[in-house]
Protein backbone atom coordinates (compact mmCIF):
# COMPACT_ATOMS: atom_id res chain seq x y z
CA UNK A 1 0.00 0.00 0.00
CA UNK A 2 0.88 3.35 -0.97
CA UNK A 3 0.79 6.03 2.04
CA UNK A 4 1.17 9.34 2.21
CA UNK A 5 4.50 10.09 2.98
CA UNK A 6 5.63 8.04 -0.35
CA UNK A 7 3.01 10.57 -2.67
CA UNK A 8 4.88 13.81 -1.25
CA UNK A 9 8.00 11.84 -2.28
CA UNK A 10 5.94 12.05 -5.42
CA UNK A 11 4.97 15.91 -5.41
CA UNK A 12 8.87 16.94 -4.16
CA UNK A 13 9.73 19.48 -7.16
CA UNK A 14 12.91 19.47 -8.61
CA UNK A 15 11.52 23.25 -9.75
CA UNK A 16 9.01 25.87 -8.66
CA UNK A 17 6.13 25.26 -11.75
CA UNK A 18 5.41 21.65 -11.02
CA UNK A 19 4.88 22.18 -7.44
CA UNK A 20 2.50 25.32 -8.28
CA UNK A 21 0.57 22.65 -10.37
CA UNK A 22 -0.28 20.71 -7.42
CA UNK A 23 -0.90 23.80 -5.15
CA UNK A 24 -3.49 24.42 -7.48
CA UNK A 25 -5.30 21.10 -7.33
CA UNK A 26 -5.33 21.49 -3.81
CA UNK A 27 -7.02 24.39 -3.19
CA UNK A 28 -9.64 24.15 -6.48
CA UNK A 29 -12.22 23.72 -3.92
CA UNK A 30 -11.18 26.29 -1.47
CA UNK A 31 -11.01 29.22 -3.68
CA UNK A 32 -13.52 31.50 -1.63
CA UNK A 33 -11.07 30.90 0.99
CA UNK A 34 -8.26 32.13 -0.72
CA UNK A 35 -9.60 35.43 -1.64
CA UNK A 36 -11.63 36.33 1.69
CA UNK A 37 -8.20 35.82 3.57
CA UNK A 38 -6.00 36.94 0.69
CA UNK A 39 -7.96 39.31 -1.26
CA UNK A 40 -8.67 43.54 -0.42
CA UNK A 41 -11.78 43.34 -1.99
CA UNK A 42 -15.47 41.75 -0.95
CA UNK A 43 -16.52 39.48 -3.84
CA UNK A 44 -18.24 36.10 -4.31
CA UNK A 45 -17.35 33.51 -6.88
CA UNK A 46 -20.03 33.03 -9.15
CA UNK A 47 -17.92 30.21 -11.11
CA UNK A 48 -15.07 29.31 -12.61
CA UNK A 49 -13.91 30.47 -15.89
CA UNK A 50 -11.99 28.17 -18.32
CA UNK A 51 -8.84 30.00 -19.99
CA UNK A 52 -5.68 28.16 -21.20
CA UNK A 53 -3.11 31.64 -22.31
CA UNK A 54 -3.11 30.23 -25.96
CA UNK A 55 -0.86 33.32 -26.29
CA UNK A 56 1.07 32.68 -23.86
CA UNK A 57 3.47 29.97 -22.14
CA UNK A 58 0.59 27.33 -21.63
CA UNK A 59 0.19 27.04 -17.43
CA UNK A 60 -3.14 24.73 -15.91
CA UNK A 61 -1.47 26.34 -12.44
CA UNK A 62 -3.91 29.40 -12.36
CA UNK A 63 -7.26 29.19 -10.83
CA UNK A 64 -9.39 31.39 -12.46
CA UNK A 65 -13.11 32.44 -11.39
CA UNK A 66 -15.86 34.86 -12.27
CA UNK A 67 -17.38 36.92 -8.88
CA UNK A 68 -19.74 39.65 -8.16
CA UNK A 69 -18.28 42.55 -6.07
CA UNK A 70 -19.37 45.68 -4.92
CA UNK A 71 -18.09 47.30 -7.87
CA UNK A 72 -19.99 44.84 -10.28
CA UNK A 73 -18.89 41.63 -12.05
CA UNK A 74 -15.18 40.75 -11.88
CA UNK A 75 -12.66 37.71 -13.13
CA UNK A 76 -10.44 36.70 -10.21
CA UNK A 77 -7.24 35.23 -11.18
CA UNK A 78 -4.94 33.49 -8.22
CA UNK A 79 -1.49 32.28 -9.24
CA UNK A 80 0.51 30.02 -7.39
CA UNK A 81 4.47 30.61 -6.80
CA UNK A 82 6.71 28.64 -4.79
CA UNK A 83 10.10 30.11 -6.51
CA UNK A 84 10.94 33.63 -7.02
CA UNK A 85 10.90 34.63 -10.50
CA UNK A 86 11.65 37.65 -11.74
CA UNK A 87 9.63 37.81 -15.21
CA UNK A 88 6.76 37.49 -12.77
CA UNK A 89 5.39 40.79 -13.15
CA UNK A 90 5.34 40.38 -17.59
CA UNK A 91 3.47 37.07 -16.81
CA UNK A 92 0.78 38.31 -14.77
CA UNK A 93 0.32 41.36 -17.16
CA UNK A 94 0.03 38.88 -20.24
CA UNK A 95 -2.29 36.71 -17.98
CA UNK A 96 -4.37 39.59 -17.51
CA UNK A 97 -4.74 40.86 -20.75
CA UNK A 98 -5.68 37.65 -22.18
CA UNK A 99 -8.54 37.29 -19.87
CA UNK A 100 -9.56 40.50 -20.14
CA UNK A 101 -9.61 40.25 -24.00
CA UNK A 102 -11.67 36.80 -23.42
CA UNK A 103 -13.85 37.47 -20.77
CA UNK A 104 -14.49 41.35 -21.38
CA UNK A 105 -14.16 41.78 -17.27
CA UNK A 106 -12.22 43.62 -14.97
CA UNK A 107 -9.18 41.67 -13.53
CA UNK A 108 -8.05 41.23 -9.99
CA UNK A 109 -4.98 39.08 -9.69
CA UNK A 110 -3.42 37.57 -6.91
CA UNK A 111 0.07 36.09 -6.53
CA UNK A 112 0.30 33.58 -3.50
CA UNK A 113 4.04 33.03 -3.09
CA UNK A 114 4.99 29.82 -0.74
CA UNK A 115 8.76 29.76 -1.11
CA UNK A 116 11.06 28.83 1.41
CA UNK A 117 13.17 32.02 1.01
CA UNK A 118 12.33 35.53 1.76
CA UNK A 119 10.55 36.43 -1.68
CA UNK A 120 11.86 38.93 -4.03
CA UNK A 121 9.49 39.84 -6.20
CA UNK A 122 8.19 42.45 -7.83
CA UNK A 123 4.36 42.99 -7.77
CA UNK A 124 4.01 46.16 -10.92
CA UNK A 125 5.42 47.52 -13.92
CA UNK A 126 5.48 51.10 -14.73
CA UNK A 127 7.15 53.64 -17.02
CA UNK A 128 6.04 56.84 -18.55
CA UNK A 129 7.02 57.90 -21.84
CA UNK A 130 5.42 61.79 -22.76
CA UNK A 131 2.19 62.57 -22.28
CA UNK A 132 0.35 59.79 -24.31
CA UNK A 133 2.03 56.33 -23.51
CA UNK A 134 2.14 55.14 -20.24
CA UNK A 135 1.91 51.77 -18.36
CA UNK A 136 1.30 51.54 -14.32
CA UNK A 137 0.47 47.92 -13.90
CA UNK A 138 -0.21 46.49 -10.32
CA UNK A 139 -1.40 43.05 -8.68
CA UNK A 140 -1.16 41.63 -5.27
CA UNK A 141 1.54 40.03 -4.39
CA UNK A 142 1.56 37.89 -1.08
CA UNK A 143 4.43 35.91 0.82
CA UNK A 144 3.15 33.55 2.96
CA UNK A 145 6.32 33.18 5.31
CA UNK A 146 5.53 36.69 5.95
CA UNK A 147 2.32 36.04 7.73
CA UNK A 148 2.45 35.28 11.91
CA UNK A 149 1.38 31.34 13.01
CA UNK A 150 -0.47 33.06 15.61
CA UNK A 151 -2.87 35.41 12.81
CA UNK A 152 -3.47 32.42 10.02
CA UNK A 153 -4.09 30.01 13.60
CA UNK A 154 -7.30 32.64 14.89
CA UNK A 155 -8.13 33.50 11.64
CA UNK A 156 -11.72 32.32 10.93
CA UNK A 157 -10.97 30.91 7.50
CA UNK A 158 -9.83 27.14 9.44
CA UNK A 159 -9.64 25.45 6.12
CA UNK A 160 -6.37 27.31 5.62
CA UNK A 161 -4.64 25.86 8.44
CA UNK A 162 -3.09 23.14 5.81
CA UNK A 163 -0.66 26.63 5.04
CA UNK A 164 0.83 26.82 8.78
CA UNK A 165 4.06 24.69 7.60
CA UNK A 166 5.21 27.76 5.07
CA UNK A 167 3.99 30.69 7.42
CA UNK A 168 6.17 32.64 9.78
CA UNK A 169 9.38 32.02 8.19
CA UNK A 170 11.65 33.29 10.75
CA UNK A 171 9.97 30.73 13.45
CA UNK A 172 9.48 28.12 11.43
CA UNK A 173 13.42 27.88 10.37
CA UNK A 174 14.08 28.01 13.89
CA UNK A 175 11.49 26.23 15.67
CA UNK A 176 12.25 23.06 12.80
CA UNK A 177 10.33 19.74 14.09
CA UNK A 178 8.83 21.13 17.08
CA UNK A 179 7.02 23.88 14.97
CA UNK A 180 5.65 21.09 12.36
CA UNK A 181 4.31 19.69 15.63
CA UNK A 182 2.66 22.28 16.79
CA UNK A 183 1.41 22.77 12.98
CA UNK A 184 -0.11 19.08 13.23
CA UNK A 185 -1.48 19.63 16.45
CA UNK A 186 -3.46 22.71 15.70
CA UNK A 187 -5.07 21.12 13.20
CA UNK A 188 -6.41 18.42 15.42
CA UNK A 189 -7.41 20.61 17.96
CA UNK A 190 -9.21 23.21 15.23
CA UNK A 191 -13.43 23.33 15.05
CA UNK A 192 -13.40 21.69 12.19
CA UNK A 193 -15.23 18.65 11.85
CA UNK A 194 -13.26 15.05 11.47
CA UNK A 195 -13.36 15.14 7.68
CA UNK A 196 -11.79 18.37 6.69
CA UNK A 197 -8.88 18.27 9.26
CA UNK A 198 -8.20 15.05 7.41
CA UNK A 199 -8.12 16.84 4.01
CA UNK A 200 -6.01 19.90 5.85
CA UNK A 201 -3.74 17.66 7.73
CA UNK A 202 -3.06 16.02 3.82
CA UNK A 203 -2.30 19.69 2.71
CA UNK A 204 -0.40 20.45 5.60
CA UNK A 205 1.78 17.56 5.27
CA UNK A 206 2.38 18.33 1.53
CA UNK A 207 2.89 22.20 2.13
CA UNK A 208 5.56 20.84 4.57
CA UNK A 209 7.66 19.33 1.28
CA UNK A 210 7.95 23.31 0.10
CA UNK A 211 10.56 23.93 3.37
CA UNK A 212 10.98 20.60 5.50
CA UNK A 213 13.15 17.77 5.27
CA UNK A 214 11.10 14.15 4.92
CA UNK A 215 12.75 12.66 8.04
CA UNK A 216 11.12 15.73 9.83
CA UNK A 217 7.77 15.12 7.98
CA UNK A 218 7.48 11.27 8.68
CA UNK A 219 8.41 11.87 12.04
CA UNK A 220 5.79 14.33 12.77
CA UNK A 221 2.70 13.33 10.26
CA UNK A 222 3.13 9.24 10.95
CA UNK A 223 1.26 8.67 14.67
CA UNK A 224 -1.38 11.79 12.58
CA UNK A 225 -1.92 9.37 9.81
CA UNK A 226 -2.84 6.59 11.92
CA UNK A 227 -4.73 8.21 14.75
CA UNK A 228 -6.88 9.44 12.07
CA UNK A 229 -7.22 6.82 9.19
CA UNK A 230 -6.08 9.60 6.61
CA UNK A 231 -6.28 7.12 3.75
CA UNK A 232 -9.61 6.65 4.31
CA UNK A 233 -10.79 9.91 3.86
CA UNK A 234 -12.46 11.84 0.80
CA UNK A 235 -9.21 13.76 -0.10
CA UNK A 236 -6.57 11.08 0.17
CA UNK A 237 -7.77 9.45 -3.24
CA UNK A 238 -7.53 13.14 -5.43
CA UNK A 239 -4.01 13.49 -3.86
CA UNK A 240 -2.89 10.33 -4.51
CA UNK A 241 -3.96 10.22 -7.94
CA UNK A 242 -2.22 13.66 -8.30
CA UNK A 243 0.93 12.35 -6.42
CA UNK A 244 1.18 9.62 -8.93
CA UNK A 245 0.78 12.22 -11.64
CA UNK A 246 3.81 14.02 -10.64
CA UNK A 247 5.69 10.75 -10.20
CA UNK A 248 5.04 10.17 -14.47
CA UNK A 249 6.17 13.35 -14.79
CA UNK A 250 9.38 13.15 -12.14
CA UNK A 251 10.24 9.41 -13.98
CA UNK A 252 9.76 10.62 -17.23
CA UNK A 253 11.79 13.72 -16.80
CA UNK A 254 14.62 11.56 -15.17
CA UNK A 255 14.48 9.16 -17.90
CA UNK A 256 14.60 12.15 -20.91
CA UNK A 257 18.05 13.21 -19.07
CA UNK A 258 19.72 10.61 -19.62
CA UNK A 259 18.88 10.02 -22.99
CA UNK A 260 17.16 6.93 -23.16
CA UNK A 261 13.71 5.60 -23.28
CA UNK A 262 14.70 2.75 -20.63
CA UNK A 263 14.35 5.58 -17.93
CA UNK A 264 10.99 6.28 -18.99
CA UNK A 265 10.06 3.00 -19.07
CA UNK A 266 10.94 1.95 -15.50
CA UNK A 267 9.51 4.78 -14.14
CA UNK A 268 5.48 4.64 -15.43
CA UNK A 269 6.25 0.40 -14.91
CA UNK A 270 6.74 1.66 -11.28
CA UNK A 271 4.00 3.72 -11.16
CA UNK A 272 1.70 1.46 -12.86
CA UNK A 273 2.69 -1.17 -10.86
CA UNK A 274 1.28 0.31 -7.72
CA UNK A 275 -1.64 2.12 -8.99
CA UNK A 276 -2.93 -1.18 -9.62
CA UNK A 277 -2.05 -3.12 -6.24
CA UNK A 278 -3.52 0.08 -4.71
CA UNK A 279 -6.72 -0.52 -6.59
CA UNK A 280 -6.79 -4.59 -6.84
CA UNK A 281 -4.22 -5.43 -3.56
CA UNK A 282 -3.27 -7.81 -5.56
CA UNK A 283 -1.98 -8.76 -8.93
CA UNK A 284 -1.48 -12.17 -10.29
CA UNK A 285 2.07 -13.10 -11.50
CA UNK A 286 0.68 -13.85 -14.97
CA UNK A 287 -0.41 -10.39 -15.23
CA UNK A 288 2.87 -8.77 -13.56
CA UNK A 289 5.29 -10.55 -16.28
CA UNK A 290 2.87 -9.30 -19.29
CA UNK A 291 2.75 -5.30 -17.93
CA UNK A 292 6.86 -5.52 -17.55
CA UNK A 293 6.81 -6.70 -20.95
CA UNK A 294 4.70 -3.50 -22.31
CA UNK A 295 6.43 -0.40 -23.87
CA UNK A 296 6.00 3.42 -22.58
CA UNK A 297 2.63 4.08 -24.55
CA UNK A 298 0.82 0.59 -23.47
CA UNK A 299 1.74 1.68 -19.88
CA UNK A 300 0.41 5.37 -20.26
CA UNK A 301 -2.53 4.11 -21.19
CA UNK A 302 -2.89 1.84 -18.23
CA UNK A 303 -2.07 4.94 -16.01
CA UNK A 304 -4.21 7.25 -17.84
CA UNK A 305 -7.40 4.92 -17.78
CA UNK A 306 -6.83 3.37 -14.03
CA UNK A 307 -10.20 4.83 -12.53
CA UNK A 308 -11.96 3.25 -15.51
CA UNK A 309 -10.40 -0.36 -15.28
CA UNK A 310 -13.04 -1.99 -12.68
CA UNK A 311 -11.55 -5.38 -13.20
CA UNK A 312 -7.97 -7.08 -13.85
CA UNK A 313 -9.21 -9.01 -16.58
CA UNK A 314 -10.11 -5.17 -18.68
CA UNK A 315 -6.25 -4.92 -18.65
CA UNK A 316 -6.56 -7.23 -21.58
CA UNK A 317 -7.62 -4.46 -23.43
CA UNK A 318 -4.32 -3.04 -23.22
CA UNK A 319 -1.67 -5.66 -22.75
CA UNK A 320 0.31 -6.32 -26.07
Amino acid sequence: MINLRQVVVYLQPKSGNRYDITIKDLFADETQELINYFGHLEARVTGDLKIEFPQVETRVSDLVMKAESQQGPLAIHLEFQSRNDDEMPYRMLRYALEIHKTYHLPVYQIVIYFGQWQMNMTSQLEYRLGDQNLLDYRYHLIDVGNITYEELKNSPHQRLLSLLPVVDREKRQKGGKEFLQRCAEDIINSDLDLETKKTVLLRAEIFAGLVFDKKAIDLVFREVEQMLSIEESAGYQRIFEKGMEKGIEKGMEKGMEKGIEKGQQESLLDVTIRLLRKKFRKIPREYLARIKEQDVYVLQQIIDSIFDINDLKELEDYLQ
